[in-house]
């Protein structure tokens, strides 16, 4: 395999930048994004539901918001990694939309390879983010077991915010009242200064609870056309897996079980069995990339058999040479953090 490593990695840089992953549906609730130049955080856990200006005399000199009561905590971030590997037999076939007319060398193969490995590699890590959300959203902690990774940070979500109808209330039982439950459950985000603007389960879940809504209360259920204005999110379906179902006290209703593959190959779906997760799409939640420290690209003077770039938001991939392969490479250090844990609220409302 006759191949120039200048040639093959002259424009991995601009074609890792102009990667770009598919929507998500729970990392849409950490919409908030801070790049850091470190692993280490420290998070300022506050209240952070609707705030007001306070009344002053307009002749007086501003002296700043005063900051409401807030507990620092000191976190690592976790890091994400994938590696795969092109070899010499993947470069012999034939690309998409090539012919026998079209005449391309080994490097030019690989470069177009390499693009693509650096999309599904993003991809990847995004799905690992989206399931550390739905972690975060309805167990109220991130759960980072891995390479020399076995730790739980829990976000102190109130515990009034997990909640269980118990025997006799759950929603596909006889006495279960979504009609009433529903609005209390808003009522309680909002006494934490958050608006509830979606709920979230799997989509058998949703389905029950839609069953129910239009048999105890159908005047308040609207389910009949989707006003696309008056959508949060728009429905991605085809991309995401989310189904819209309508509103309920100005409450969307989404179904969504999070699909994936596991590391045995496994399908699995990452939103719990029988709960609802109640959230607010204008939260204090923060999606945070951080920076672990990399030879490759902090001392990119060295010579060596790996070319690394970074993006804006502190990923790196890497292309290194061996004997027999190339090996592409992604890490990023980074996680959504429930800062505004009490935005959000899981019940278990199905027996």
């Amino acid at each position: 395999m006759d191949i120039e490593f200048l040639d093959l990695t002259r424009r991995m840089g601009q074609s890792f930048v102009k990667t770009a992953p598919k929507p998500r549906m729970f990392m849409q609730f950490f919409g908030n994004s801070e790049t850091q130049d470190t692993e280490i955080i420290e998070i300022d856990k506050q209240f952070k539901g609707i705030r007001i200006a306070g009344f002053v005399n307009p002749d007086a000199v501003a002296d700043g918001t005063e900051k409401l009561s807030f507990d620092e905590h000191t976190f690592k971030l976790p890091t994400l990694q994938d590696l795969m590997t092109l070899t010499s037999k993947e470069l012999k076939k034939r690309l998409r939309g090539q012919s026998v007319y079209t005449q391309e060398t080994f490097a030019a193969k690989a470069a177009v390879m390499i693009a693509e490995i650096q999309q599904e590699q993003r991809e990847m890590v995004e799905n690992a983010m989206e399931l550390m959300s739905i972690d975060a959203c309805f167990n109220g902690q991130l759960t980072i077991v891995g390479k020399g990774e076995n730790r739980i940070v829990d976000f102190d979500r109130n515990a009034a915010n997990t909640i269980d109808l118990t025997g006799g209330s759950y929603w596909d039982e006889a006495g279960g009242t979504p009609e009433s439950d529903i609005p209390d459950f808003i009522e309680l985000i909002g006494a934490d200064g958050s608006n509830a603007t979606h709920i979230i389960g799997r989509v058998a879940t949703i389905s029950a609870t839609v069953k129910k809504l239009t048999a105890n209360d159908p005047e308040s259920f609207d389910g009949r056309h989707v006003d696309r204005a008056m959508l949060t999110f728009e429905s991605f379906a085809d991309v995401n897996g989310a189904i819209y179902y309508g509103v309920y006290k100005g409450v969307e209703l989404w179904g969504y079980d999070g699909n994936y593959v596991d590391a045995d190959g496994d399908a699995q779906k990452a939103v719990p069995a029988k709960k609802i997760a109640v959230l607010s799409a204008v939260n204090g939640n923060v999606d945070i990339a951080g920076y672990a420290g990399d030879m490759d690209i902090d001392y990119p003077s060295l010579e060596g058999n790996t070319k690394a770039v970074i993006d804006p938001r502190n990923a790196i991939s890497k292309v290194s040479k061996a004997k027999k392969v190339l090996e592409v490479e992604i890490i990023q250090t980074r996680a959504p953090m429930l800062i505004d844990a009490n935005s959000t609220l899981v019940a278990l409302v199905l027996v």
